[in-house]
């Protein structure tokens, strides 16, 4: 009996063992992972689709100009001494039009609203006045030499500067937080028969600078980031997932092309195909889930007309939830492709007319001589940083980084980081500018942040990793469970052999006597 007992103890154990260990390692992660893929591809009626069209919290978009402390002695030929003013926070609220909805894809326009949060931007409010570069005043005159080489025509272009920028006649000026940021510096408001002439000129490079906007009375408008307030972007077609959640959110389509136009293609043409013109990646608002460390991540940047490769560097983690680090380093600038270099923007050049490393010219991008590097100039040519006093940069506070939740590749924190800068130097003919030291000015850095709310952080502790925790420690739980019956019941056996083998009665063997004869 007990021999009979042991085997099925034994049989138990084996049989719980190998279902378990199925169940729990093949066909549970496979349940597991199609939830996971149902609960973030973008179906039709759920939560997920709801949060991707109207982001239920706002983003933290953060603004700190660069002020130049002693004007005069730059004006004469002096390195600019730079502080940072600000921050000046605002609170991005930023949804998505829906335009159309299809069996693969979804169709739709980004509108973004600012709102100035004074609360957190305390002590540093919009009527803040900011000692800046110029920026109207460097893009119109560079524009200027660049059409009309020479010296002729900005000498004739030189005494009627004051009725193009007013108040603002000077290569370095100071500027309301609020004008500069949004609601735009006056240029062209006189009405002189040459400055009109001058100004007509600037209407129609306005067209292709998105920073420009035309006013009913003829004047001219110049914002950093005015543009973006409130005026939908072009439309993006990307996947929704559901033929495959590897391309959740991955754009096949931005403005109804299959590729950007701003950046020079294998024959040296801008405008056409290439490596710099791909549309990689997502907007950066949604990723495809189970990444791991070979994972490589892209995020197209309208506002900067490229998109950016994000690499893993390391697990972290957010309020309790295991994350995943992407970032994006020194390659981020590097024009290692030569695609980048557009050879429109003079300062601080290689000889073949690139920008040194760390720095994009974006003119194809904006319609001025802007030029794209990290904030404080981290990662790039220690020359632009020495041009200037006051670049403090640093990796954790400057770079481009994403935390994701591995599984589900929901973002819970993160920072898209740009400075803006542009070249302050000497332009014939412009009285103003004869003294002034070459230098890659800063104007601007932004940050572009979130952080999970609480609420969302808890969603995801309950929703699922209480569920994989559970799967994580249960499995093993059972398989223990089930291979200490298996143990028992080979121990019952054991015993039961052992037992018997005592109790089987000894005999002895019989011999006989022998006989003789």
């Amino acid at each position: 009996m007990g021999m009979i007992c042991g085997v099925v103890i034994s049989v138990i154990g084996a049989v719980l063992v190998i279902v378990i260990s199925s169940v729990g390692y093949a066909v549970i992660p496979g349940i597991v992972e199609r939830s996971i893929i149902n609960e973030i591809t973008l179906i039709n009626d759920t939560i997920q689709l709801e949060r991707f069209m109207t982001v239920p919290f706002p983003l933290n978009f953060t603004v700190r100009l660069w002020n130049i402390t002693n004007r005069d002695e730059v004006l004469a030929g002096a390195v600019p001494v730079m502080t940072e003013a600000g921050p000046y926070i605002y609170k991005l609220h930023q949804q998505r039009i829906i335009d159309e909805l299809d069996e693969s894809n979804i169709t739709y326009r980004i509108l973004n609203h600012f709102e100035f949060d004074p609360i957190a931007s305390y002590p540093n409010t919009e009527d803040d006045i900011v000692t800046m570069i110029n920026i109207p005043y460097h893009a119109i005159i560079q524009v200027a030499e660049t059409l009309f080489p020479g010296s002729t025509i900005t000498q004739l272009l030189n005494p009627f500067l004051g009725s193009v920028f007013g108040e603002f006649n000077t290569p370095i000026a100071p500027f309301r937080v609020r004008d500069v940021l949004f609601d735009g510096i006056p240029i062209c408001q006189s009405s002189g028969i040459p400055a009109a002439t001058i100004c007509q000129l600037i209407r129609s490079m306005s067209d292709d600078t998105q920073n420009m906007e035309p006013q009913q009375d003829g004047s001219l408008l110049f914002s950093l980031v005015g543009y973006r307030n409130g005026n939908p972007s072009h439309t993006y077609v990307a996947s929704r997932g559901l033929d495959d959640h590897a391309d959740l959110g991955r754009i096949f389509l931005y403005n109804n092309l299959t590729s950007l136009r701003f950046w020079k293609d294998p024959e040296g043409e801008i405008g056409g195909g290439g490596v710099c013109n791909m549309i990689n990646g997502t907007d950066s608002g949604i990723f495809a889930p189970f990444l791991t460390e070979d994972t490589i991540l892209y995020a197209l940047n309208t506002d900067i007309c490229r998109s950016v490769k994000l690499q893993y560097q390391q697990d972290s983690e957010y309020e309790g939830i295991p994350t995943m680090r992407f970032a994006a380093n020194e390659w981020f600038l590097n024009n290692d492709d030569g695609c980048f270099c557009l050879n429109m923007t003079h300062g601080i050049n290689q000889e073949n007319g690139c920008l040194l490393h760390g720095a994009i010219e974006l003119f194809t991008c904006t319609g001025a001589y802007m030029v794209l590097t990290n904030p404080h100039f981290l990662f790039a040519d220690i020359r632009y940083r020495n041009g200037v006093i006051g670049m403090t940069p640093n990796v954790d506070q400057h770079r481009i980084f994403l935390d994701l939740e591995p599984n589900t590749g929901i973002l819970v924190r993160g920072a898209k980081r740009a400075q803006f800068n542009v070249f302050m130097r000497s332009v014939a003919g412009i009285t103003a500018t004869q003294n002034l030291r070459t230098t890659l000015t800063p104007i601007f850095w932004v940050e572009e942040g979130m952080s999970l709310p609480e609420k969302y952080v808890d969603e995801i502790k309950s929703n699922l990793l209480s569920s994989l925790n559970l799967i994580r420690i249960l499995v093993p739980v059972l398989i223990a469970v089930s291979t200490l019956i298996l143990v028992i019941g080979l121990a019952v056996i054991v015993i039961v052999k052992m037992r018997m083998s005592k109790e089987q009665p000894i005999t002895m063997p019989v011999t006989r006597p022998a006989f003789t004869t």
